[in-house]
């Protein structure tokens, strides 16, 4: 008999529900989601609707849930969702990730604080209510800085500041872009970190930290740092792969991670790997599906249950191949209409996929207008990363996003 596990949050049917029915292979799932179900119900054995950002109904829907199956884990891959579903096990009394350790997930500052405590290698670091605090913390780092909200996912408000001036005017705007759970006004001001940026995904038990995927991010839109594209596969050397692992394991087990995936962004300093963040769930973005495309035999979806319920999941396979994905973009403010690529360019045997993740009539402003609106994207298999890097980049300007311009 199939154990259960209460998987609370579907996310964006494109981008997750790869991670559903791979869970479902092995697993009972018991699904707490928003009003009306849809796609997800295949999957699901017993489900409740409930307004995910509604604490009181979450664990209303749990409770009910628990009454008539037992459960043996409780996951989520949404970002706003990791402390609340760490709540609703300590609620059940199921072991799962520990209330404190997500908490320090979603909030930046936290992180730094356990990192540095720990001796993590991570960026040097500064709160500020503000302005004047924000313009001194960044005259003791040095310019340019990194201004983040603490407590948001992709990339979404991050920005470089090279000057003072600058500063000032981005200050607010940082702010106001906050996760509304964190309403004490304090921005993150960082050291800014220079080097090839890499995201690795782990899954977490018992203290065991085991990466299984590790991407190349590209990034875009500067002075933001718009998530544009992801590369997938044996992107590091070995020496270099080994001391990342390294430093990821220090960083998880700084903040408690446990029975969970995580995603951990480094950035590949001349000082060597430094930590970015880690997210209490899988990565985003379709990196984990690229890492299956890549790895034989790999099942996210399987991993994430097995250490859910507390068993160590089956060895996977080292990658193959690389497998990366590009975003498309319009290159204006737009109504969006469509997406055309060439019939011979998208029915090349390297191309794994081509799909439009908005619906016609979606409005898709450019940074720092919108973050993330993206028409949709492309997925290619290479055997090198500066061959699958030029494919990707070849999709993106072959690819047309078509719609009504947007007024100025």
């Amino acid at each position: 008999m199939k154990e259960s596990v209460l998987v609370i949050g579907s996310g964006y049917r494109h981008f997750r529900e790869y991670v559903l029915r791979g869970l479902a292979e092995d697993f009972e799932i018991l699904l707490i989601g928003p009003a009306p179900l849809d796609w997800q119900l295949p999957y699901a054995a017993a489900h409740r609707e409930a307004d995910v950002q509604d604490e009181a109904a979450v664990f209303a829907a749990a409770a009910d849930l628990a009454v008539t199956h037992r459960v043996a884990g409780v996951v989520t891959w949404e970002e706003s969702l990791v402390t609340r579903a760490a709540e609703v096990a300590a609620r059940l009394g199921v072991p799962a990730m520990p209330v404190e350790a997500a908490r320090a997930c979603r909030d930046k500052a936290r992180q730094r604080e356990r990192f540095q405590a720990a001796g993590v290698p991570s960026a040097r670091f500064s709160l500020a209510g503000t302005e004047a605090e924000a313009v001194a913390a960044a005259e003791s780092l040095g310019y340019p800085v990194v201004v983040k909200p603490r407590g948001r996912a992709a990339s979404v408000g991050v920005r470089i500041v090279r000057t003072e001036a600058e500063l000032r005017r981005t200050f607010s705007r940082v702010r106001e872009v906050e996760n509304p759970s964190i309403d004490d006004g304090l921005v993150l001001v960082e050291e800014f970190l220079t080097g090839p940026e890499i995201a690795v995904d782990s899954w977490v038990l018992d203290g065991r930290v085991e990466p299984f995927s590790i991407a190349a991010k590209r990034t875009d839109y500067p002075p933001y740092f718009e998530e544009v594209a992801h590369v997938v596969g044996r992107v590091l050397d070995p020496a270099t792969e080994a001391r990342v692992r390294e430093v990821v394991t220090a960083a998880n087990q700084a903040l408690g991670t446990d029975r969970t995936v995580t995603h951990t962004e480094l950035m590949l300093t001349a000082d060597g790997p430094k930590v970015v963040e880690v997210n209490g769930r899988l990565g985003g973005d379709l990196i984990p599906r690229l890492a299956e495309l890549a790895v034989p035999g790999l099942s996210v979806g399987r991993v994430l249950g097995a250490v859910a319920t507390g068993r160590v999941p089956e060895p996977a396979g080292r990658p193959d191949r690389l497998v990366g994905i590009r975003f498309l973009y319009p290159t204006a403010d737009l109504t969006f209409d469509e997406i055309e690529l060439p019939a011979a360019l998208a029915g090349e045997p390297w191309v794994h996929e081509v799909r439009t993740v908005s619906e016609p009539g979606t409005e898709l402003r450019l940074p720092p207008r919108q973050f993330l609106g993206r028409a949709g994207y492309v997925i290619a298999a290479g055997a090198g990363i500066e061959e699958i890097d030029a494919r990707l980049t070849k999709l993106a300007e072959a690819a047309a996003v078509r719609g009504e311009p947007l007024p100025a």
